[in-house]
């Protein structure tokens, strides 16, 4: 979502509305203060309605525009997906890493490398900038996750296809019910984000076998190796994960939906890591919610669109906090051994 302070309606003025917006800031501008808080206030949550829309109005492009301006017959759910081809495989394959790098790798440039980026510096949360290590290693599995999720829409096309998942052909079959999917992409999926993420942290009890901390050293650690993310940073992820994060794609086809919210779903799930994940205060993207996870791993598992952290007790708004949340329980990166990318790790954030 977009950074405190900027208007409402910027998500759907990206990249151009942020890139005016740093050009133009004031150089005498003293930024604010890092903060959280554990439930989204109203407009938080309008804010991020308009991300929604331009996550569904992306993937609208992609079903009826995109491709018979690449020379497809139609969307491949709609008719072609019923037999594996190379040709359409290979255009949700090439638009989606395409995509990728081009959001991804040029905003990742524009506020670390770019022209403005010595006077955003101070809107940087965590002052000190990652190391290109670690920039080159997320790229790569921000790269890998892509394909992943590509599998998993592919995966979608030619079950629809085939009448194997029912699915609405027209938009005008529910346009209310339609319509009101298109502001809440974020909020429905957010429940499922928590979900996995939370399942692949330790569980830190002794009541039952802890799964989670073997699916954190196994699979979850990749991500965090990143302490001090960038966008390249939002989809880090191992397969498993990747494929686990995208199949919240499948939360719209269980209901027999139009394609275009599945589809929604994946753009939505991409953008909102990579933009949230970019680490800078408005104009930048960054949640500070989320970067506390980062620097203190046993906290904020999910996002505030949905308060499942404040629900559950896991909210925390300070390392001093998550230390309040397991007491004598070892916590923090104290208790954690994730070989994060030491070049860009700062104890800055608190």
């Amino acid at each position: 979502m977009a950074g405190s302070g900027s208007p409402i309606y910027t998500p759907l003025t990206w990249p151009v509305g942020y890139v005016a917006a740093a050009i133009n800031k004031d150089g005498d501008e003293k930024p604010q203060k890092n903060h959280t808080e554990p439930i989204m206030g109203l407009t938080g949550h309008m804010t991020a309605m308009t991300a929604a829309v331009r996550s569904w109005m992306l993937a609208y492009l992609c079903i009826y525009h995109l491709p018979q301006a690449c020379g497809l017959e139609a969307y491949p759910a709609f008719g072609p997906g019923k037999v594996y081809s190379a040709n359409w495989i290979s255009h949700i394959l090439l638009r989606n890493v395409l995509a990728t790098w081009v959001i991804c790798g040029f905003w990742d440039w524009f506020l670390y490398f770019g022209p403005v980026k010595d006077k955003l510096h101070k809107y940087k949360m965590n002052p000190v900038y990652p190391s290109f290590h670690q920039i080159k290693h997320d790229a790569f599995w921000t790269t890998t996750a892509s394909v992943f999720g590509s599998l998993i829409e592919i995966g979608l096309c030619h079950s629809w296809a085939i009448g194997k998942f029912p699915m609405q052909t027209s938009l005008s079959e529910a346009p209310i019910l339609n319509t009101i999917l298109a502001f809440t992409v974020t909020h429905y999926r957010i429940p499922h984000f928590h979900a996995i993420h939370r399942m692949m942290h330790p569980w830190k009890t002794s009541a039952i076998p802890d799964f989670g901390k073997i699916l954190y050293r196994k699979v979850h650690s990749l991500h965090h190796k990143s302490y001090n993310p960038t966008a390249f940073s939002g989809t880090n992820m191992h397969p498993v994960e990747s494929s686990l994060y995208y199949s919240a794609a499948l939360i719209p086809v269980a209901f027999g939906l139009h394609p275009v919210h599945a589809l929604a779903v994946i753009i939505d799930a991409a953008m909102g890591a990579w933009l949230g994940h970019d680490g800078f205060q408005w104009p930048g993207s960054g949640d500070y919610f989320h970067l506390l996870h980062h620097a203190h791993f046993d906290c904020n598992y999910g996002a505030m669109h949905v308060p499942l952290d404040y629900l559950f007790g896991t909210y925390a708004g300070s390392k001093d906090e998550v230390k309040k949340i397991w007491k004598s329980i070892p916590s923090c990166e104290e208790a954690n051994d994730t070989p994060v990318h030491q070049a860009s790790k700062s104890n800055k954030v608190e």
